[in-house]
This record gives C-alpha cells, structure tokens and sequence, in this order.
C-alpha cells in the first residue's frame, strides 16, 4: 500500500547533494561529549544511554540527509517511523567527559523497513559500540506499514549508494 505525499504537505523538496556530499569515507556522523548525568556514578555510560544516541543520530540523519524531522513526519504526514529492533554490541568503554563520533551507514532498504549499520568511535577512532537498528514506515492513522514514499526513499537509497564502497 503506497503512501503518497501531498503537494500542499508543507515538506520541501529532497536535496539533491547527498551523492556529492557523503562517500564511502564520508558518512553522515553526529560528534558527542558523554555528560556526566548519562553516566552511573564509577562515570561508565549507563547501558540504556547507548540507545538514545543511537535514536539521536537517526533523528539528526532524518533532519539533515532526508531532510525532514521526526515530528514532521508525524504532524504533517500521519507517518511514523517506529523501531522493529535494535542490536548493541559493546568493545570499549565510554566515560564521563569523553567524546566521541557516531557514524551511519544504511545498510538494506526494503517495501517498508530502513536498516541502519551505527557505530560509535572514540577520539581515538576506536569502536566502542556498534549498534543494527531497523525501523518501519507506518500509516499512524491505520497503523499499518505502508511502502517507503519516493520522497523518503530517494534520499535513503542516494545516501546508500554513495556511502557504499564500489
């Protein structure tokens, strides 16, 4: 069941820079600093805390490569984008105060689902977490998922493309 979207929605147009922008050693990254509430008190990042960084940068690459927030596709659209699953794995600690870069890579795009390929590097560029996150796109009204529409797939699918390595 496709989903179109309305002229008169109020979205903007997808960019049309993505290919340009991002490459297979350019991916879409958020920079972070652990603060010291997301900390437990020996300062190791509580364990939950990895999945809200995880959501922030999605909500970020929404923001910035697709071009449209998570609110919007909510308000506007009567879409919603909820989580099917996410898998974290851990290889190195994060204190309070360290900084670190999370990256993403979209790793299968199918009728209705997204599945990212996350990572989190120290300043050292070691990785300290990994993380697969599958979300859908559902209709909030029937909640159903409904087929990707064009104006969120293009811009998913460039990304993946141009981030992929040949």
């Amino acid at each position: 069941m496709s989903h179109p979207i309305p002229a008169d929605s109020g979205i903007p147009a997808a960019r049309t820079d993505i290919a340009a922008a991002y490459g297979p050693d350019r991916l879409f990254t958020v920079d972070r600093i652990v603060q010291w509430g997301e900390c437990d008190p020996a300062g190791m990042v509580y364990t939950t805390q990895f999945l809200d960084y995880v959501m922030e940068t999605l909500e970020a690459f929404w923001r910035e490569v697709i071009g449209l927030d998570f609110l919007s596709l909510h308000r506007k659209l009567r879409l919603g984008s909820p989580t099917v699953g996410t898998k974290l794995d851990f290889q190195r600690a994060l204190k309070g105060g360290d900084p670190f870069r999370v990256e993403l890579r979209v790793e299968k795009i199918s009728r209705a689902t997204v599945t990212y390929d996350i990572k989190g590097r120290n300043a050292g560029g070691e990785v300290c977490f990994t993380a697969t996150h599958v979300s859908c796109i559902i209709d909030e009204i029937k909640m159903k998922s409904v087929d990707i529409p064009e104006r969120l797939r293009g811009p998913i699918e460039t990304y993946q493309r141009a981030t992929t390595a040949p």
